[in-house]
């Protein structure tokens, strides 16, 4: 009579079953279904997605010509607040789905997010640049490190720089606002009926919230 052998898993044998795993969260599941990661799929995507299309909204629709370089630093770095937001909810859905066909676009906002919050960033430091050139904000007397023409000519240099960089900003979410949309119209069919629900109580609540940069 052959005697079964006891299957048994060391820690290293463990660990590398949840290495191996696209979702971290259905170790120990016998199916996706099961973690309780997934049943955060829709409120998690309604967040992300009320998130960014707030700050589009915003961000497609807002004149930042009027303000001084001190305001324009404020509007940035609520912006990049935002985006850690928004930034974290998208690798939460990455981690959280093992199809391939939404992993792949998961995977593709993900990347889209991240170029974004750079370029975001890249504004937020010309404007901090301008405020840490102006005379009032450098120390020293005329023969100083920190004065001289160099900078009342940099100054108006880095408003055009930031300009610019506003506008092809501003160009690429008018470009990609409809592609957006269409996903987000397709992944919504993927929902059960009670997950579109919670979805779209969720998006609600979350386009009123983020809808006033000061809440973030």
């Amino acid at each position: 009579m052959k005697v079964r052998k006891k299957t048994s898993y060391s820690k290293t044998d463990q660990k590398r079953l949840f290495l191996r795993m696209k979702s971290p969260s259905a170790f120990g599941s016998a199916r996706r279904f099961d973690s309780a990661s997934f049943m955060n799929v829709p409120p998690e995507m309604a967040r992300r997605d009320a998130a960014y299309m707030c700050f589009s909204a915003y961000f497609r629709g807002c004149d930042l010509s009027g303000k001084n370089p001190a305001e324009r630093s404020l509007v940035y770095d609520r912006i990049l607040q935002l985006f850690s937001v928004i930034e974290e909810k998208s690798e939460f859905l990455l981690n959280s789905d093992v199809v391939e066909k939404r992993n792949l676009e998961n995977a593709e906002s993900l990347a889209f997010i991240r170029l974004i919050k750079k370029y975001i960033t890249v504004l937020s430091n010309l404007a901090a640049a301008q405020i840490a050139g102006r005379p009032e904000n450098i120390p020293g007397n005329a023969d100083s490190l920190l004065t001289g023409s160099f900078y009342d000519d940099l100054n108006p240099q880095l408003r055009q720089y930031e300009d610019s960089m506003i506008g092809s900003v501003r160009e690429l979410l008018n470009q990609k606002h409809d592609l957006l949309l269409s996903q987000k119209e397709q992944r919504s069919k993927h929902f059960s009926k009670s997950d579109s629900e919670r979805y779209e109580r969720a998006f609600a609540v979350y386009m009123e919230f983020y809808a006033d940069l000061k809440n973030i």
